[in-house]
């Protein structure tokens, strides 16, 4: 249970292939094509194993990673912008990677409970893209409505979205939507051991949350563009 005191700050990864990035190394990868003259269509997140990472830290640097399971991702793209978009996650696979044993299971039952993600109650969180913001050279700021814990929060997120090829396919052209975001799981109302809250400096845990993350699309119907409902 003493591990879960370094487990709420929250970096993430959406990646194919895969292949996990640290926040830091979110950048299309080298086959992608940064541009913003994007087909217009409808996209979904490729499933050759995406995945999402997160790695927690306490105020004294100290902390864990591991991995978040993405359910369903999809996108809409319509002027070469993504003008809609919905990531769904499955909070009751989250998982930890740099323990084992007891330790392991000790935390990933920690991050499950009502300290944190509470998901027996609150099993799924939802990222949803109200609109975007082109800037030059394929980058774009993101909107952004992010459910967690069952409560909504605000972001506006720097992507940079790029055509790329869909891995598995010779024949198929994506795109890669990467970038950073600050989460602070506070506004969620997770405020376990939080370092706004309390004032020991051994065991208080970061607020501000580094996010990366890359998620590959490929496209459904690039033929036309009109926003269905419950999209």
């Amino acid at each position: 249970m003493r591990n879960a005191l370094m487990s709420l700050a929250f970096a993430l990864t959406i990646a194919s292939c895969g292949t996990s990035t640290a926040p830091s190394e979110s950048a299309p990868a080298n086959d992608a094509v940064q541009t913003s003259g994007l087909k217009d269509g409808n996209y979904v997140a490729n499933k050759v194993e995406p995945n999402v990472t997160w790695a927690a830290e306490k105020l004294t640097g100290e902390g864990h990673q591991g991995n978040l399971f993405v359910e369903n991702a999809k996108f809409m793209v319509k002027d070469g912008q993504i003008i809609a978009g919905l990531v769904t996650f499955d909070m009751t696979q989250i998982s930890v990677t740099d323990l084992t044993g007891e330790s392991k299971e000790n935390l990933e039952n920690h991050l499950k409970s009502g300290d944190f993600f509470n998901v027996e109650v609150h099993p799924k969180a939802v990222l949803t893209v109200n609109h975007s913001t082109a800037i030059e050279n394929g980058n774009t700021t993101l909107n952004c409505t992010l459910n967690m814990n069952g409560i909504e929060a605000t972001y506006d997120i720097p992507v940079v979205i790029a055509t790329a090829p869909v891995p598995g396919s010779e024949h198929l052209e994506g795109i890669s939507v990467s970038g950073k975001m600050m989460l602070d799981l506070t506004k969620h109302d997770i405020k376990y051991q939080s370092g706004t809250f309390f004032d020991n400096l051994d065991w208080a845990i970061k607020d501000d949350v580094t996010v990366g993350f890359r998620i590959m699309g490929t496209s459904m119907n690039a033929s036309s563009v009109k926003v269905p409902q419950n999209f």
